[in-house]
């Protein structure tokens, strides 16, 4: 399958695709494996991208196809969805009912509102005592606003839970991970979202951190501030382009390369097959 060039609107607003989980097979899920499976992370990059997608929870008429239908084509129901309007904080937990139960808590990326950017840059410095936790001042206010919520809703859980996210919704997985572990998570184009001692502090937590190439997301807030990564990272690669005279023409209509590779949809894309 030729897989179309990067649009804008991929990156600035994924959740107005709709082509949710019928861009590519997808293979079972394993919800009893806590270490990485390629097919697990293609679930959890689609349904990170899926969680940009209205619903009636935020837009009344939603856009059709709803979210909601989407997740039950895919085999999922949705227990709830979370919402801070304060913060601008949203995630979803769904669920899936089969002969093996599993439930996914998703956290949404950075949309075009203001409470998000307020999130994403309000960085705050980790304590320069290396014996104290620090982590991004705006990513822990944005997952204090939902946590409580949130916290309830997983004790009503009797299943294994895997927590995931994209961009921003990467960094609350990862948080949400050091309060409360899930069998694993999976982030897709995370910034980094706390100091050497937070990292420390999710050593028996399963973090995989997938990085698409050249995504530039992934290479902020600065270690110069003290900010480290969490968990194993899994680099994608991306096609590399032809670049003759009338590509490079098209390619000034498309999001740079730093950026593109930020896509939700490349993720998905690009997560190789087993």
């Amino acid at each position: 399958m030729t897989v179309p060039a990067t649009r804008w609107q991929d990156l600035l607003r994924p959740g107005d695709a709709t082509d949710f989980f019928m861009r590519r097979a997808f293979p079972p899920f394993d919800p009893d494996a806590a270490g990485y499976r390629r097919g697990n992370a293609l679930w959890l990059a689609e349904l990170s991208r899926l969680v940009y997608r209205h619903d009636r929870e935020e837009d009344d008429p939603p856009p059709q196809p709803t979210r909601t239908g989407f997740l039950q084509r895919a085999g999922f129901a949705q227990r709830h969805f979370f919402v801070a309007q304060e913060t601008g904080t949203q995630a979803m937990l769904v669920e899936c009912d089969g002969a093996a139960p599993f439930a996914v808590l998703v956290f949404r990326g950075t949309e075009q509102e203001p409470k998000d950017f307020i999130a994403d840059l309000e960085v705050g410095l980790p304590p320069f005592e290396q014996a104290e936790i620090g982590v991004h001042a705006g990513f822990r206010k944005a997952l204090d606003s939902v946590w409580n919520e949130v916290h309830a809703a997983l004790s009503e859980l009797d299943c294994p839970v895997f927590y995931t996210g994209h961009s921003l919704g990467a960094a609350l997985a990862t948080l949400a991970a050091a309060r409360r572990a899930p069998r694993a998570v999976y982030t897709f184009g995370s910034p980094r979202v706390g100091n050497r001692v937070f990292v420390e502090s999710l050593a028996r937590v399963p973090v995989y951190r997938i990085v698409d190439d050249e995504d530039l997301v992934a290479t902020v807030p600065s270690e110069a501030l003290g900010f480290r990564h969490a968990g194993v990272e899994q680099r994608l690669t991306a096609p590399r382009e032809g670049w003759s005279f009338l590509e490079r023409l098209r390619a000034l209509r498309r999001p740079p390369k730093f950026l593109a590779d930020h896509a939700p949809v490349n993720y998905v894309d690009r997560i190789p097959a087993d």
